[in-house]
């Protein structure tokens, strides 16, 4: 997965990129192999006036399309750190959705195989 960080009204900063790209590969995780490369700009709306301004705002893009996220909050880092959880989610729900309409079956959760699904009374021969 590629990455590329703009900054706008910031001043770049390795340690804030830094936490970008942990948090990201933390939030991601088993969805970072579907994703292309994501883009994140970095801002503060309103300069040195204060506020809940500074903004996270997360581009992917996957095979199924451009997935976009922002959140804003005082705090750079929260701002990451809601935006990185908000994409996760987000990102999931898209590619579950997809691999409903390529197979007509919800997924059970990813994580049982077909041939333990029986042990859980989900159907399917052992």
């Amino acid at each position: 997965m590629k990455m590329f960080v703009h900054w706008k009204g910031l001043s770049a900063s390795a340690p804030a990129r830094e936490y970008l790209e942990r948090r990201l590969g933390f939030s991601l995780g088993r969805l970072a192999h579907r994703v292309r490369h994501v883009r994140a700009l970095l801002s503060d709306e309103n300069g040195p006036r204060g506020g809940e301004d500074k903004a996270c705002r997360l581009q992917a893009q996957s095979r199924h399309g451009l997935v976009q996220v922002q959140e804003t909050h005082r705090d750079l880092y929260v701002a990451i750190d809601l935006a990185a959880e908000r994409l996760r989610r987000t990102l999931a729900r898209t590619l579950e959705r997809e691999h409903f309409q390529d197979t007509g079956r919800w997924r059970f959760s990813g994580l049982i195989r077909r041939r333990h699904a029986s042990a859980f009374g989900v159907g399917g021969a052992p």
